[in-house]
């Protein structure tokens, strides 16, 4: 299973064995979504669609319903005995609170759990407050602690899994965002199921429209490198330059040179009618510009990438500014000195990977996301840059 999705349902699972039980019902329910939820994760491929996927599998509705349905039974008594008999006392608050104690013992070994926790220690100090079984539960009742347990601590989780992506991604982070504001909306388990239909059809409708802008700007890059590309003009400058040149491989680059600026020119004009941006405008984008390029990813929710030729982006926009937008011949394109050469073009490797991880992992060393990874993996970490910071190997 990808370690990023590993990390994100392992809160879910942690959730679940924190609320102790005593029900054999309640407790075979939980393992049961437990496995049920393994088995989902591993037909999972990527980690940055996971979530929308964990919402619209139904999944997140029954880890709602199973955590209320715990919760409401410690309140109601149900871990007791049926066939206990009768007594005379009456539970104090310190007793009415011990499976919530357990709970919080389990969890506070997580401290980047805070939100949750936060919740466990209003609980404990309303009880420290009340001798009486009665005051005590009105005040809980009133500051809705019960349904905090579980809303807090997946506002928690979802605060962190944002922090372990690139906030430039909005295709990927807003139904993370949307998530969040209909978790902090609900003040109750109908509330919370009510709200999640209605994101449902929000995030079926605006996720596609966000990611369409990177869609568009990648078509662009991609026609760009077939034009400038060591199978296009690049390819036939070397040939050139060494004088090794062939006329079947000279023919098909140039062919590569004439394709790839007709596609560039109308997938910029598609650019222009559907987004209403220009070249310079994407450029000018802190996220957009790195999608004209390929990179490669160094973690898992693309807060960092990497990519081998630092001077590309500024080569793209020298070829598009005077070789695809003037209407100039082929042979004076050929001809044209752009004072910029890719050079060899190559993907990143592994080893290339772990250079770009370093220093990723010492810029965003102390992101919640990967703290929490590293918490649960054992020190095997993987963080990133994000935020347009593009991590240049040399050539």
């Amino acid at each position: 299973m990808d370690p990023t999705i590993r990390m994100m349902i392992q809160g879910y699972i942690d959730g679940l064995d924190s609320m102790k039980t005593g029900d054999a019902a309640l407790k075979q329910e939980a393992e049961d979504f437990k496995k049920e939820l393994n088995a989902f994760a591993e037909t999972q491929n990527d980690a940055m669609t996971f979530f929308p996927n964990f919402q619209n599998s139904g999944l997140m509705g029954k880890y709602m319903d199973l955590t209320t349905r715990i919760t409401m039974a410690a309140q109601a008594g149900a871990d007791e005995p049926a066939e206990k008999p009768q007594q005379k006392h009456k539970t104090t608050p310190a007793e009415w609170l011990e499976p919530f104690r357990t709970a919080y013992d389990y969890i506070k070994a997580l401290p980047i759990r805070e939100r949750g926790l936060a919740v466990y220690r209003k609980l404990f100090a309303i009880g420290e407050r009340h001798s009486d079984i009665t005051e005590f539960l009105i005040e809980v009742e009133r500051e809705n602690l019960l349904w905090k347990l579980c809303s807090e601590d997946t506002l928690g989780i979802l605060d962190i899994v944002l922090t372990g992506m690139d906030p430039l991604y909005r295709a990927i982070t807003y139904p993370i965002l949307q998530n969040i504001e209909a978790w902090k909306a609900s003040v109750c388990e109908a509330d919370a199921y009510y709200l999640q239909d209605l994101l449902s059809a929000d995030i079926a409708k605006n996720s596609p429209r966000l990611s369409q802008r990177e869609h568009y700007v990648a078509c662009l890059g991609a026609h760009l490198m077939v034009y400038r590309g060591p199978n296009g003009k690049e390819g036939i400058m070397e040939m050139i330059a060494s004088g090794r040149t062939s006329e079947p491989d000279f023919r098909s680059k140039a062919t590569n040179m004439v394709i790839g600026r007709q596609q560039a020119r109308r997938t910029m004009e598609r650019i222009r009618k559907a987004l209403g941006l220009g070249f310079d405008d994407i450029m000018a984008d802190e996220y957009l510009r790195y999608k004209l390029i390929p990179t490669s990813n160094v973690c898992g929710l693309s807060r960092a990438y990497v990519q081998s030729n630092p001077n590309i982006l500024d080569i793209l926009a020298d070829t598009y500014h005077n070789e695809i937008v003037p209407d100039i011949s082929l042979t004076d394109a050929i001809r044209r000195e752009a004072g910029l050469s890719l050079g060899r073009w190559r993907m990143p490797e592994s080893a290339d990977h772990e250079k770009a991880a370093a220093v990723a992992r010492e810029k965003y060393r102390d992101l919640p996301y990967f703290t929490y990874e590293d918490q649960l993996q054992g020190g095997s970490i993987h963080v990133g840059t994000g935020d347009g910071f593009d991590i240049s190997l040399p050539k």
